[in-house]
């Protein structure tokens, strides 16, 4: 909302002031108002401060427990806590603390900061208030002293004008003697004062450490349960900030699942038996993630570079890979959560900046920039403080154009200050007394502004909430959208007149490459115009192209795994190792490098040719086994390529190879024999598209083709001659062993009349055998009837085994 119009001419008030100022001089009256000076409230009027002291040899340490109200109007009250620990070696009698103002309003933000760093003693004009007095303070002791004055007592002017920040101090007193002073600021603010300003508050939401689940699991765990990033995910969650948001927070790393069974040497033995570990997402990133997704609402996301990669440097170290995979994984991510981003932004140092640091910015892709807004702006101590936004033209004639988010350096810096260890109450005032100076500037045109805490600031829940409520509560403080500055840059509704009337914003316009200039914090807290840029101090090209490769080696590894899960570890690493933050750092990133080839290294050594003492080929064609080992946690489809050194063998087309995870298989190679001799046979695993996998293993195979033939021809040889001989040994001596070729039943007439049991044979050719036959069996007449040798079949003593049929005989 623009600010009221004022209800004296400029002229006037000017010709006030200096007659006001005049007449000072010539009373010799004072320049510091207290309330029995002048009750005219007059802008510009400061008293003639005495250079500031440090206090360090103050005996007394204070700190500012509470300062309310956030707004004090006319028939309110201030009311004011300071703790205070006696610091000296000796005790410290009748202490108390006292209260003083200057009733003049601040219109230079630079007095701000010089006011709030002095803790000299404030012995200027008299106390308006004490707290009730401690009787001794010990050595080390604490005490908490209270201090309320009203309103009218302080001498501010009810004119809504003149509403504004005003200064007081809270003084230590040990008996007579001030000790120390604590500086801060009250907002007056009478009821008609309208005057106000817009403002966006755009919150960092990042991991410290990128690669944390690779580099320091434990210290993630940490992080997320009660450290940074559970402290990022409360304060994100808040409806009044937008987010700058690290899509890698929506992406949970993926980390090897513990399964628990076994312990001692049980789990010895499944280790041994190389069971595959399975992948999941981490639990506590996940919840992160789901609570970011969740909670979203309709705030301005803005989107980092996955995991804060750096840009720029891959943009100028040719990393053009790592550059594409950082900005796909963005997109994809960011898709998968259903967070729609209104913009990517890369973020500028105010040392740095310049036209080529934008025009660098652009050609990595950026969206919008963020720099300070002293980097833009001629005149650092103009009376009005512009919006923060404006429009970059490129300089290399292209007619591109980049918006740029400008947010309050000051206000910034004062808001990263919110950590666990900080004075909260005395930024938090400061921050209120800034944003009041700037709602009281003379500007009829509405204002938006832009605070933007430190990426690497550790802010604090409470401290920052704290504050954020303070700041809503401001009557002179709008809240608004990051993303309302974006759509007026993009519709050019903006204005560079101050005083102008409309809905268009004050802002610096549409800005060129000479508009845009180095900026940096002086010692004092100002903010001051460098004479050239400062080296941006770009990532190392030479580490950039060892990722790159490693990050290639990956891929290729990529293209043969079922699942790639396993590799999410060293890509993690990768990708946070060219993280901006490691700006000024080059160890990190070539240390990070180095990690990364040697888990390439390994990931790749997994894959393996076992390799045989050789081969020997006695036949035109066979089959050559190749042994092939995975030990990934995947099943690996891969293609082997055979070759020989000598054209004496053909290798046949063999297709891909499935190979189990942790585990291997035999892959059967065809191979021609051409001609005899000795070849070296090459074999390599490689992708479907050739790319090698493996180092390439080499076995001596010897080639005789000719010895199958003749081996055969041997063979068939002695085979012939063993039958000869068997037969030949066989009609030789087997007729006199040979049982009868029949058996029969016996015959009873023919047993009666001849004593045989088969008839006797006919008078053939065969009568003389026959006969000599029966004649054997005719015992000789000496014989012993008794003899078990006698041959007669008729004998009761005679053998007649011989005679009956093998499976007769007993």
């Amino acid at each position: 909302m623009p600010s009221s119009p004022l209800p004296v001419r400029p002229v006037l008030a000017a010709l006030l002031t200096a007659l006001l100022m005049a007449s000072s001089v010539l009373v010799g009256a004072s320049a510091t108002l207290t309330p029995s000076a002048a009750a005219t409230d007059t802008p510009g009027m400061e008293s003639p401060a005495a250079p500031p002291e440090t206090g360090s040899d103050a005996p007394v340490s204070m700190d500012l427990v509470s300062l309310t109200p956030t707004s004090l109007a006319p028939g309110g009250t201030l009311t004011a806590e300071v703790e205070v620990t006696n610091t000296s070696s000796e005790p410290l009698p009748a202490v108390d603390l006292q209260l003083r103002t200057r009733t003049s309003r601040v219109t230079d933000r630079e007095q701000l900061e010089s006011w709030q760093e002095d803790t000299s003693p404030d012995t200027s004009g008299a106390a308006l208030a004490a707290s009730d007095e401690v009787d001794e303070l010990a050595p080390g002791e604490s005490a908490t002293f209270t201090i309320a004055v009203e309103a009218e007592e302080l001498g501010y002017s009810e004119a809504p004008y003149f509403w504004g920040t005003r200064r007081i101090s809270l003084t230590v007193v040990s008996g007579e003697d001030p000790l120390s002073s604590l500086r801060s600021f009250v907002v007056w603010r009478p009821e008609d004062a309208t005057a106000s300003i817009t403002q966006s508050v755009l919150l960092p939401v990042a991991a410290p450490e990128p690669a944390a689940a690779v580099t320091d699991p434990q210290a993630l765990q940490e992080s997320l349960a009660s450290g940074r990033l559970a402290d990022q995910q409360q304060l994100a969650l808040r409806d009044d900030v937008d987010w700058w948001l690290d899509p890698s927070l929506l992406d949970p790393p993926l980390l090897p699942v513990d399964t628990d069974e076994g312990s001692g040497e049980d789990a010895q033995d499944e280790e041994s038996a190389q069971v595959p570990r399975e992948y999941a997402p981490d639990p506590q990133s996940e919840e992160l993630a789901t609570a970011l997704a969740e909670g979203v609402g309709d705030r301005t996301v803005l989107a980092m570079p996955y995991g804060r990669a750096d840009m720029v440097s891959l943009q100028e170290g040719g990393a053009e890979t790592i550059a594409a995979v950082a900005a796909e994984k963005g997109t994809a991510t960011f898709e998968e959560s259903g967070i729609a981003p209104q913009a990517t932004a890369l973020d500028v140092e105010g040392p740095t900046a310049s036209g080529d640091t934008l025009d660098g910015l652009i050609d990595a892709g950026a969206a919008a920039a963020i720099l300070p807004s002293a980097a833009v702006r001629p005149d650092l101590r103009a009376s009005v403080t512009p919006s923060s936004v404006g429009t970059y033209e490129s300089s290399d004639g292209s007619g591109e154009e980049l918006p740029l988010l400008t947010p309050d350096p000051v206000l910034s810096d004062e808001f990263s200050h919110l950590t666990a260890d900080s004075d909260t109450e005395q930024t938090r005032q400061r921050l209120l007394a800034e944003t009041a100076t700037i709602a009281s500037e003379y500007a009829t045109a509405p204002r938006h502004l832009l605070i933007s805490p430190d990426p690497d600031a550790a802010l604090d829940p409470a401290a920052a909430g704290a504050t954020l409520d303070a700041l809503g509560e401001a009557p002179w403080i709008s809240r608004g959208r990051t993303g309302d500055l974006l759509d007026a840059a993009a519709g050019q509704e903006t204005t560079t007149d101050p005083r102008a009337e409309g809905d268009e914003l004050f802002t610096l316009g549409r800005l060129g490459s000479r508009d845009v200039m180095p900026a940096a914090r002086t010692e004092d807290g100002d903010w001051e115009h460098l004479e050239s840029a400062a080296d941006p101090e770009l990532l190392d090209p030479e580490v950039l192209a060892s990722l790159e490769d490693s990050w290639g080696r990956l891929g290729t590894l990529a293209t043969v795994m079922e699942d790639d899960s396993s590799l999410e570890p060293a890509r993690r690493e990768m990708l946070g190792a060219v993280s901006i933050r490691w700006r000024g750092h080059p160890e990190i990133p070539a240390q990070r490098a180095e990690a990364a080839a040697a888990r390439a290294e390994d990931l790749e050594g997994r894959i393996e040719v076992v390799p045989a003492s050789g081969y020997n080929l006695i036949s035109d064609s066979v089959g050559v086994p190749i042994t092939i080992s995975n030990g990934l946690d995947t099943p690996i489809t891969v293609h082997t390529e055979v070759t020989s050194d000598r054209p004496l063998v053909q290798i046949g087309e063999h297709g891909a190879v499935e190979v189990p995870a942790r585990g291997q298989v035999d892959a059967t190679v065809p191979v021609d024999a051409v001609a005899n001799g000795t070849v070296t046979l090459t074999t390599v695993l490689t992708t479907e598209d050739g790319t090698e996998l493996t180092e390439p293993v080499q076995v001596p195979l010897t080639v005789n083709p000719a010895w199958e033939n003749w081996t055969t021809l041997v063979l068939v040889i002695g085979m012939g001659v063993l039958v000869v001989v068997g037969v030949a040994r066989a009609r030789r001596t087997g007729s006199s062993t040979r049982a009868p070729a029949v058996h029969g039943p016996e015959d009873p007439e023919e047993l009666a009349r001849t004593g045989r049991s088969t008839p006797a044979p006919e008078a053939t050719g065969d009568t003389d055998d026959a006969v000599g036959e029966e004649e054997q069996r005719i015992p000789p007449a000496d014989a012993d009837p008794s003899s078990t040798d006698d041959p007669d079949p008729e004998s009761p003593h005679a053998d007649t085994t011989a005679d009956r049929p093998e499976e007769d005989r007993p």
